[in-house]
C-alpha cells in the first residue's frame, strides 16, 4: 500500500495508562469504524453477523497494533490515535512540574507522540495506506487552538496497572519491553519496579491529562476503566460523544463491545494463528508465579498508602482512585494464559 500524502496535524487521541488493555479499546474502535463504512463482523463464537452482510468482512490481517486507526468519519483528521502518549499540548505547561524532566517512562513508546519515533511514517491500521506522516507539533498546537482536537484518557487503579504491566512485560516477545535498565524485568523485585518505574510512569501519563483538562476545558475526558467495564455502553457512548462520534445507537455499541470481549479475541487469535498482543507463548509458569507474587504484594494496604502518597506528591489527584480488589490483573493474567 502506498503511504498517505497528506500530513496529519489534527489527531484525536484515546490513550491508556501503561499496563492497560489497549487492545480492547483498539478492537472496539476498529469494529465501529468498519461497521460505519458498511462492513460486517462475524462473531466467531455465536456465528452472528454484525453489520451489513453484503458489505466487506473485517480483515484482521490489517490490524497490527497501530498506533493509528483509519476512521474516515473523523473528518478532516480521518485518523485516530489509540495507545500510550502524553496528552497533546502538555509540553507547553510541563515546566510547571519540576519533577517532569527528571522522570522517565519505564518503556520507550509509553509517550509515543514525543519519544522520537519516525513521524514521517506512522503505521495505520485498516487504512488504504500503510503509513501516514504526522506533525506532532501541529497536533500539540491544535490541543490549545482547535476544538476538534479531543483527547481521552482511560485510566485504571495504579497498583492494578503496575501488576498488569509487570506481568505482561515478562511475557513480551519484543526485547525492549522485556528489559528494564541492565536487567530483565523478571529480575526486578515488584516493590522496586513499582516505586522506581511503574508509579512515576503512571504519574507522567495521568498528570498530563489532568493538567490539560484544567488548562483547556472541554478538550479532555478522563474515563475510569472500572466504569467502562461496569457500564460499557454508557461510558463508550460518552467517549464517542466527546470525540464528536455520537451517531451510533446503543445496540451497535453493545454488539461491538461483545465482539471485543476477551473470549472472542482469543477465538480470533486461534483462527489467525497469531497473538495480537505479542504475548510470549512460553515461560508460563515463571510469568504466572511472578504475577501472583506481585498481586499479593499489591494487596498490602501499607504499600497502597505509600503508592498513593507518592502519586499525590507528584500532583496526581488521588480522588480518582478507590480501594480496589485487584481483580483486573488476575483476569489479565488468566486471559494471557488462555491465549498462550
Amino acid at each position: 500500500m502506498p503511504p498517505a500524502r497528506r500530513t496529519v496535524g489534527l489527531l484525536p487521541v484515546v490513550a491508556c495508562v501503561p499496563g492497560s488493555d489497549v487492545w480492547f479499546v483498539r478492537f472496539t474502535f476498529a469494529f465501529l469504524s468498519h461497521l460505519q463504512q458498511g462492513g460486517h463482523v462475524v462473531d466467531r463464537l455465536s456465528g452472528q453477523c454484525i453489520g451489513n452482510p453484503a458489505g466487506p468482512s473485517f480483515n484482521f490481517d490489517h490490524l497490527s497494533g497501530g498506533p493509528l486507526l483509519w476512521a474516515p468519519d473523523l473528518l478532516p483528521a480521518r485518523h485516530l490515535f489509540i495507545g500510550h502518549t502524553v496528552c497533546p499540548g502538555f509540553n507547553r505547561i510541563s515546566s510547571e512540574f519540576d519533577w517532569w524532566p527528571g522522570t522517565s517512562f519505564s518503556a520507550r513508546g509509553d509517550d509515543y507522540l514525543h519519544d522520537g519515533m519516525d513521524y514521517a511514517h506512522v503505521p495505520v491500521d485498516l487504512a488504504p495506506h500503510a503509513f501516514v506522516p504526522v506533525s506532532v507539533g501541529d497536533v500539540d498546537a491544535a490541543a490549545w487552538t482547535d476544538s476538534r482536537q479531543r483527547m481521552v484518557l482511560i485510566y485504571g487503579d495504579p497498583l492494578e496497572k503496575a501488576v498488569a504491566s509487570f506481568s505482561l512485560r515478562q511475557g513480551q516477545v519484543r526485547p525492549p519491553y522485556r528489559r528494564l535498565g541492565e536487567r530483565q524485568v523478571v529480575d526486578w523485585p515488584f516493590h522496586d519496579y513499582l516505586f522506581k518505574h511503574a508509579l512515576p510512569s503512571y504519574a507522567k501519563m495521568m498528570m498530563s491529562y489532568q493538567a490539560m483538562a484544567q488548562a483547556v476545558p472541554g478538550a479532555v475526558q478522563i474515563v475510569s476503566e472500572d466504569a467502562l467495564r461496569e457500564e460499557p455502553v454508557r461510558v463508550l457512548s460518552s467517549v464517542l460523544a466527546h470525540l464528536n462520534l455520537d451517531h451510533w445507537d446503543s445496540g451497535v455499541i453493545d454488539a461491538v463491545i461483545t465482539l471485543s470481549r476477551g473470549e472472542h479475541i482469543a477465538a480470533i487469535e486461534k483462527e489467525a494463528g497469531r497473538s495480537f498482543t505479542g504475548f510470549r507463548r512460553s515461560r508460563k509458569a515463571t510469568i504466572s508465579s511472578a504475577a501472583e507474587t506481585a498481586v499479593r504484594a499489591a494487596r498490602d494496604p501499607n504499600l497502597r498508602h505509600k503508592a498513593l502518597a507518592l502519586l499525590a506528591s507528584m500532583g496526581v489527584d488521588t480522588a480518582y482512585f478507590q480501594p480496589s480488589p485487584l481483580s483486573v490483573p488476575m483476569q489479565a493474567v488468566a486471559a494471557s494464559r488462555r491465549s498462550a
